[in-house]
């Protein structure tokens, strides 16, 4: 989101987000200088903050509305009626139920939904929601932030007590049952029974922490696994990384797959949800199946074996993602929908 603001303001739109104070969102626009006004949303069913964006884009002149999160779109019903036109970009790739709930929040209060894969296109296809309501616009990143440097590399690798020889496998998420961190770690574990010993960045902060932490000491990974809990720069930590994991259950296209390849680091990941579209498996990246250790196991090991290989695929990876993953591509494509349903009839 903050991404596409900046993007609009630069091409000379006004865009003004309406986010909770106490968030880090609302802090890096205020670092940015960027409009914004104090929206805070409790629940899905939070009635003061319904009315009080209906104040806000009544009374302030506003042409489009961008649901960008559940709660954001819980709210789109309280708009209807005013000259606006609605959008909500989904990212997640689960089902979504039929029903009247369905029909109220994705046909009669929004004008179109964006989906960022063809997975997250095809669970909204599922559930009911009309083609003709889907675009299907991907995520972007600020690829030019996703750049190596040999500094910090030097600087973080040596903060981490790592030394030159040391390999260096990082994964970026919240730690969330969906994630799929066990699964690296039973990996991790088979690995060092075999000899092929690594060291594990785990970047992240969630509900699993306290639990994941026991289950890396179990499985006698404690010296190799590091936790640096939420990391607000990753394009540093991944500046110091060789190989990156990202092996969710289930994900609707995978940013954090999408940062590790414009960094040209080789990265593993799992075939589910949107991630496919971003890695063609044995040329920008492989793919393994969702909870398979042992497949997770052997892929990783074959990275460590064959380096200049995996520095093939890295390099692909990094060549697609620039040039079909930057933020100013998909600032591109939000911009022209913006446009093409202002020219539409009727609110």
């Amino acid at each position: 989101m903050l991404g596409l603001t900046t993007a609009l303001h630069r091409h000379g739109h006004q865009s003004v987000v309406a986010s909770d104070p106490r968030g880090v969102l609302w802090s890096r626009l205020g670092e940015q200088g960027l409009p914004r006004v104090p929206l805070r949303i409790r629940n899905h069913l939070d009635l003061l903050a319904g009315f009080w964006l209906r104040r806000v884009v009544r009374t302030g002149g506003y042409h489009i509305v961008h649901f960008h999160t559940a709660r954001a779109h819980a709210l789109s019903p309280w708009l209807r009626g005013l000259p606006v036109k609605r959008v909500v970009t989904r990212r997640m790739d689960y089902p979504i139920a039929r029903g009247r709930m369905t029909r109220l929040l994705y046909e009669q209060s929004v004008d179109m939904v964006v989906a960022i894969s063809q997975g997250v296109e095809t669970a909204l296809l599922a559930g009911g929601v009309p083609p003709t309501r889907i675009r299907r616009i991907p995520s972007g990143v600020e690829t030019r932030r996703f750049v190596s440097d040999e500094q910090v590399r030097y600087q973080l690798r040596t903060a981490l007590s790592l030394t030159p020889g040391d390999i260096m496998v990082i994964t970026v998420g919240a730690l969330t049952e969906r994630k799929g961190h066990g699964t690296l770690f039973s990996a991790a574990a088979m690995l060092q029974a075999r000899g092929v010993r690594l060291r594990y960045v785990v970047c992240g902060e969630g509900s699993l922490r306290a639990s994941l932490e026991e289950q890396a000491r179990a499985l006698g990974l404690q010296e190799a696994m590091h936790f640096s809990g939420f990391t607000a720069n990753v394009p540093d930590y991944l500046s110091a990384a060789d190989i990156f994991v990202h092996v969710p259950l289930w994900e609707g296209l995978g940013v954090a797959v999408i940062e590790a390849l414009a960094a040209g680091v080789p990265v593993v990941a799992s075939r589910v949800g949107g991630i496919p579209e971003l890695i063609d498996d044995e040329r920008t990246g492989l793919l393994v199946p969702a909870r398979d250790a042992a497949a997770l196991a052997v892929a990783i090991e074959r990275l460590v074996r064959e380096p200049q290989w995996a520095k093939t695929l890295a390099a692909t990876g990094q060549t697609f993602v620039r040039g079909r993953f930057d933020v100013a591509v998909m600032a591109q494509a939000n911009e022209s929908l913006y446009k093409e349903l202002l020219v539409r009839p009727g609110a």
